[in-house]
């Protein structure tokens, strides 16, 4: 069969035709794009005929950088988002004790410190679940909580020593508190997550239609172990992933560690940590150094080389300029002598800029992929443990764009808010859940920031030839909207619905 999509108004994000009035869409591809008349010409045998009554369509969004294996399965865990104090987290966990299958792990997510007063304890997972390994993640999935149990199963002790880039956190008397960061953690989460992967293939086909009915039709899981890639081979063998997945792979020690041991395909690397990231701030006039830093320069530029002649691509987290630092150095090393590679890396988050740095990923001319959503989530909010510098710019949407760099959008979900349209909304907004405001000069236009979750997505994910805008022979992913992004007040972005998702030619929201 063949669907004509008809009168409406399709911003196709391609820049021979950037706006259309109709597409057709068979056998899972575009066929045509163009005006209404020139659409229902190509009228079969067996064809629907859509009258879109003067709706907008788009390109499916495409999110390069998303936790889709974490996320999926956060139906099954404690959900701590909620949580206003120590006593909340507790309630959670204990409900959740009584739910969790025996063998596994309690763990809950999405716990916010500066919500609670500081963070809970080991004591204080204790007295929730005391008989049984309890873990609870911190919002920014850089660190955690873990009860007694559950550090005395990943060898955590009092004599046990920080890992180099990690910390145990101790009380005055040298105990472990319970609070892991970093590299600390990886025993610990990735023990948290083993008994609950076998129902990965149940919880995707679930997760991927939530996706799909945000309008994310193709993603780029950032942090896939190897056990994870046997469970997204299951879950495609069962066709339950309702929206295009790749996978950037890591080790299976844990996401933060040296990814030696990951399964082939796009490799990541951190360079720093989340929410301690590597940072170089002035102080009282005098430089300062603080949060994770995972890699010297040279280390990295060993490690690209080396996953360039494996034939990898290469995604580098990097959030602290310290740690952007790192990652631009070693790339501007590594391509001298392999050229080639320069369009085979990218920089995912790249928070904490300046103005050379800036200068120097453009003129590398490498991919960023930044998220928007969290200005949404918590833009505006204070930051501890940084000081101000006037040279540091967060997150310069406006400032990369003037200067060339070609920047992608995502989410980070769960880190950050899954839904596009609210990271598209914050980018032109600059504007938090809360309504704070955080440097409005660096606000995008609406076209830039939908082609920057579009297009600019695809192209940072390696997939712009079949996805990303709306042109003859690519994958007919496309999306209805309830208003035009381009048209409507700023203020309204947040509050735009997907009325339809359309993934290879296939109607699914609504089914």
């Amino acid at each position: 069969m063949i669907h004509l999509l008809v009168n409406a108004t399709v911003l196709t994000m391609d820049a021979s035709l950037p706006v259309a009035q109709a597409l057709a869409v068979k056998d899972g591809r575009i066929v045509e794009v163009g005006g209404t008349d020139e659409v229902l010409w190509l009228r079969e045998d067996d064809y629907e005929v859509i009258d879109l009554e003067g709706r907008t369509v788009v390109p499916g969004f495409v999110d390069p950088h998303n936790h889709f294996s974490i996320g999926a399965f956060e139906t099954l865990w404690a959900d701590c988002r909620g949580a206003r104090s120590v006593a909340d987290v507790q309630r959670a966990l204990a409900a959740a004790a009584r739910e969790t299958p025996a063998g596994a792990w309690v763990r809950g997510v999405g716990y916010d410190h500066h919500v609670l007063g500081g963070h809970p304890t080991r004591g204080d997972l204790d007295a929730a679940v005391p008989d049984r390994p309890a873990l609870v993640m911190h919002f920014s999935h850089h660190q955690c909580v873990g009860n007694s149990r559950a550090l005395a199963e990943a060898g955590v002790a009092r004599a046990t020593p920080d890992p180099p880039g990690g910390e145990i956190a101790r009380d005055k008397s040298g105990e472990p508190t319970g609070l892991l960061f970093e590299r600390a953690m990886s025993r610990a989460e990735t023990a948290s997550r083993e008994a609950w992967e076998a129902r990965f293939t149940e919880v995707a086909r679930a997760a991927s239609r939530r996706y799909a009915a945000l309008g994310i039709t193709a993603i780029q899981d950032a942090a896939v172990t190897p056990a994870m890639a046997r469970r997204y081979a299951d879950a495609r063998a069962a066709g339950a992933l309702a929206i295009e997945v790749g996978e950037v792979m890591v080790g299976a020690r844990g996401w933060f560690e040296r990814p030696d041991d990951a399964a082939p395909g796009r490799l990541k690397i951190f360079v720093d940590g989340g929410y301690r990231c590597a940072m170089r701030v002035l102080r009282d006039g005098a430089p300062r150094t603080s949060g994770f830093l995972f890699y010297t320069r040279e280390e990295l530029t060993a490690l690209l080389r080396a996953a360039w002649r494996a034939d990898r691509n290469v995604v580098c987290h990097a959030i602290g300029n310290l740690g952007i630092e790192t990652a631009v150095g070693a790339i501007e090393d590594a391509v001298r002598t392999m050229p080639e590679g320069r369009a085979r890396v990218r920089i995912d988050h790249a928070i904490f800029l300046t103005a050379e740095l800036i200068a120097r990923i453009a003129d590398l001319g490498v991919w960023v992929v930044a998220q928007p959503s969290f200005l949404w989530d918590r833009g505006g909010a204070p930051t501890p443990d940084r000081a101000t510098d006037e040279a540091i710019r967060v997150r310069p949407f406006a400032s990369a764009l003037r200067a060339g760099v070609s920047q992608a959008f995502s989410s980070d979900y769960p880190c950050g808010s899954n839904a596009p349209l609210l990271g598209i909304a914050a980018a032109v907004t600059r504007t938090s859940r809360e309504g704070r405001v955080a440097a409005p000069e660096e606000a995008l236009s609406a076209s830039a920031a939908l082609e920057a979750y579009t297009l600019g997505a695809a192209r940072a994910a390696g997939i712009d030839a079949v996805a990303g805008s709306l042109e003859s022979g690519k994958r007919a992913d496309l999306l209805v909207l309830s208003s035009n992004p381009l048209e409507c007040p700023a203020t309204q972005l947040a509050s735009i619905q997907v009325l339809e998702t359309w993934i290879k030619g296939v109607r699914l929201n609504p089914p």
